[in-house]
Order: C-alpha cells, then sequence, then structure tokens
C-alpha cells in the first residue's frame, strides 16, 4: 500500500509525512490495505481548472475525487484533490483547526472513492456522514493526527 502525496499550492505549510501515515492508516482501517492511493494538494485556482475541466463548474470546491475501486487488487483505489486553500477558509469560517478540515476532506474524498454518495440524497447522505464521523474518531485517536495539530 502506498500513499502518493503531491502539493502544488505555496500557500500553506503542510506536514506530507504524517498526512500520508494518517491516509495510510485510514486504508488499513477501511480494509483496503491493499491498495494505492495518490492525495493531490493545491489552491482554489488549480482546483477550479479541474473542477471545470471535469465537470464543467466554473468554481472553486474543496475537494475532488476520482475512484478506480473496481480495479485489480494492489492497484490504484482513487485520486483525491484538495485545495488546500478552500480547506483553510472552511476552517476559519467554522472556527475549526485547519488539520482537522484537511483530514475531513481526506476522508470525504475516500468515502465517495468507497461508493458513497451524498449527492443522492436521503438516506445515503446519513450512511456517508456516518462512515465520515466513524473514520474521523479513528483519526482522532492516531498518533500521526495529535503531531499535526499546532
Amino acid at each position: 500500500m502506498t500513499v502518493l502525496i503531491k502539493n502544488t499550492q505555496g500557500l500553506l505549510k503542510l506536514d506530507q509525512r504524517r498526512l500520508r501515515s494518517i491516509a495510510e492508516e485510514l486504508l488499513a482501517y477501511s480494509g483496503l490495505q491493499g491498495r494505492d492511493l495518490s492525495i493531490l494538494l493545491t489552491d482554489n485556482r488549480g482546483i477550479a481548472r479541474l473542477n471545470k475541466k471535469c465537470f464543467g463548474r466554473d468554481e472553486a470546491t474543496n475537494v475532488i475525487s476520482f475512484s478506480y475501486l473496481d480495479g485489480f487488487p494492489n492497484e490504484l483505489l482513487g485520486d483525491i484533490i484538495i485545495s488546500a486553500e478552500q480547506a483553510k477558509i472552511e476552517a476559519d469560517k467554522a472556527a475549526i483547526p485547519f488539520h482537522e478540515r484537511l483530514c475531513g476532506l481526506i476522508i470525504h474524498g475516500l468515502v465517495h472513492i468507497m461508493g458513497y454518495d451524498h449527492e443522492k440524497g436521503g438516506r445515503e447522505t446519513r450512511r456517508m456522514k456516518y462512515k465520515e464521523r466513524k473514520l474521523l474518531d479513528y483519526v482522532a485517536q492516531l498518533d500521526a493526527y495529535r503531531e499535526i495539530a499546532p
């Protein structure tokens, strides 16, 4: 299992080693330890470009994910693209630590990759929120998560 992280944004300092450790723990906890995951950390401009190209939406968003769950074992599970800039804006607005919002977006992207979709509404939204809460509770107990906190 490999988690590849690429950081193309220069606005915020990020501890990629600890983020990788958290993502690896999430994969193992979710029973996906035989799969690889890529995470791209970008800014609002970068994610807006991708959002327009892939979905026709001319705006920045916080996270985009692509699932390859149907692939063969030991292959790439999916891609998660996160705007660290948007995560910081949302963390400030919600008065929560940036690392909490960033980890929440990694979890949100992973849960989408696992096949959950809040855009279906109703029961599916509740199932997805429950899964996210369960994963965030797990992550909050990890040394890497506590170490990433300011």
